[in-house]
């Protein structure tokens, strides 16, 4: 299912899915496309796996965190021991790992998701557990 999640950091934590659902959307335009999606998630991500709040996440705090090291070596494509947030934005395993919830929400094909097709996948996976 589309999720955007939230995590602890410093800034204000939006509140509500709404709220998350707007600064994903970062042109504004109603819509979370493919690219905003899975930025903002992995934006999210990034912060979460970077315990220190030094901009990198190094194999230790991956796996600290519930990753692995053979996927930290997957998205670590610079092999400095430390992995930048450009790095994991072009990192075509995280895109891909991605690609599968936003094409359940994103029901007509368009490449974008709307609230409304949003708030229709959420209700989809609410009976998934049931």
């Amino acid at each position: 299912m589309f999720s955007l999640g939230g995590c602890a950091t410093a800034a204000k934590k939006p509140t509500t899915v709404e709220e998350l659902f707007r600064k994903a959307d970062t042109t504004g335009d109603g819509r979370v496309s493919r690219g905003e999606y899975e930025d903002f998630l992995i934006e999210q991500m990034f912060a979460q796996f970077d315990a220190n709040g030094d901009g990198f996440i190094t194999e230790a705090e991956f796996v600290a965190d519930g990753g692995t090291a053979k996927t930290f070596r997957e998205i670590h494509g610079s092999r400095t021991g430390k992995l930048s947030l450009a790095e994991a934005k072009s990192s075509a395993l995280l895109r891909n790992r991605l690609a599968l919830p936003f094409n359940e929400a994103d029901v007509n094909g368009n490449g974008s998701v709307t609230w409304a097709e949003y708030q229709a996948a959420r209700a989809r996976s609410r009976a998934y557990v049931r």
